[in-house]
């Protein structure tokens, strides 16, 4: 049985997967930082108050007991529609935002960084998976990137890992 591997969401650490070298970055192309900029609508779009808004907001349509008071069967199964997609398209592995996110940090040896593309993107998670690397590390690194949490989850990030090599050194 293989054991899953973990990456550590730090910049400059480095990993093979599935034969190649990937390290992680911290600065991004303007090409890279617009992909980043639409990723990070998706990761937090699907969230369950998005979730229960849309929800909501269709069986109030369904019922007329939205703003209109109108009874509006054409927007609730919009609403519903396009609900279903975004929850198709976030459990489709390969496009899992998560996974998406890192791919614009995570780059191979030789890696031209000023540009990426789906197919780049799709072929890092592909290796990444056939190199038995868990979801944890790629999930915390885009906590340790995002600039909207970057100072407090490295700041938090720090504590962790110093707790850690005090009881470590007691042992």
């Amino acid at each position: 049985m293989e054991v899953l591997r973990t990456i550590e969401p730090k910049i400059g650490f480095t990993f093979e997967a599935n034969g190649k070298k990937y390290i992680v970055e911290d600065k991004l192309s303007i090409a890279r930082s617009i992909e980043a900029s639409k990723l990070e609508l998706e990761l937090f779009e699907l969230n369950t108050k998005t979730l229960k808004g849309v929800l909501i907001s269709a069986y109030n349509d369904l019922n007329g007991t939205n703003k209109d008071k109108t009874v509006k069967f054409a927007d609730a199964a919009i609403k519903i529609h396009n609900l279903v997609n975004k929850i198709d398209k976030n459990l489709n592995f390969k496009d899992v935002p998560v996974l998406r996110y890192c791919a614009l940090y995570v780059n191979e040896e030789k890696e031209d960084r000023r540009t990426i593309t789906d197919e780049q993107i799709t072929s890092k998670i592909n290796d990444w998976q056939e190199g038995g690397l868990e979801f944890t590390g790629f999930f915390l690194l885009v906590l340790s990137v995002l600039p909207s949490v970057k100072k407090d989850f490295s700041k938090f990030m720090e504590g962790i890992l110093e707790k850690a090599k005090e009881t470590q050194n007691q042992k």
